[in-house]
């Protein structure tokens, strides 16, 4: 807190003969006070010891048994995140007007296995909605259609939604190094659908909401 801020707060402050307090009487008041027996115990430095090789002794059986392997099996690091957002850019195209923006992944981070290609059909998806968007209001016809094909597209050949109860780190089978991105199981892809419906009916609302939110920057 700033000098300024506590001149302010005294200045503000309604009852300052109240609160006033005579700092020289309370120290020696603090100063010449017996001390505190409690502070004479030792503390029990044995606990924090025993938790941590404990911990280590749980992790190490674990980690001894099969009861883990699944776990770390699908576990990629930067390198092949970025080899597969690369590999789903030849799978998957961005409309007119727009460019692949460059995957900056964190050094030393993991993800699971096909984030790469989810990546890359998300920011796809994002840009045919910003895409539609803007023919909507230019009133090219022949662009809406493309827009509304390429997400149809999407939805039907690279979306999938995850199973009921899933882990967050959920990810689905790439079944032929097809790029794809899983939903949750909360209604997020039904979302979708009733938005792309309602764009094609006339009432781009949820559509333009959805491109403010999360329009790419990837326009060229």
């Amino acid at each position: 807190m700033t000098d300024l801020t506590l001149n302010r707060l005294r200045a503000a402050n309604p009852f300052p003969a109240a609160t006033a307090v005579d700092e020289d009487a309370l120290f020696d008041r603090i100063v010449l006070a017996p001390a505190d027996r409690r502070l004479a115990r030792k503390p029990r430095s044995y606990r924090r010891p025993v938790l941590v090789l404990a911990a280590a002794l749980v992790v190490g059986g674990v980690l001894a048994s099969g009861a883990v392997s699944g776990w770390f099996s699908h576990i990629i690091a930067g390198p092949t995140v970025k080899a597969e957002y690369a590999a789903a850019q030849n799978l998957l195209t961005m409309p007119p007007g727009y460019s692949w923006p460059p995957l900056n992944w964190p050094r030393n981070s993991v993800t699971s296995s096909g984030a790469g290609g989810a990546f890359a059909v998300s920011l796809d998806q994002d840009a045919w909605e910003c895409y539609w968007v803007d023919a909507i209001h230019s009133g090219d016809l022949d662009a809406e259609q493309r827009a509304q094909a390429a997400l149809d597209d999407l939805m039907a050949n690279h979306i999938v939604i995850a199973p009921a109860g899933a882990p967050e780190d959920y990810a689905p089978p790439q079944s032929a190094g097809t790029p794809t991105l899983a939903f949750a199981d909360d209604g997020g892809y039904q979302y979708k659908q009733r938005m792309y419906a309602q764009a094609a009916a006339g009432k781009p609302q949820l559509l333009e909401q959805s491109c403010r939110a999360n329009g790419p920057g990837s326009r060229r």
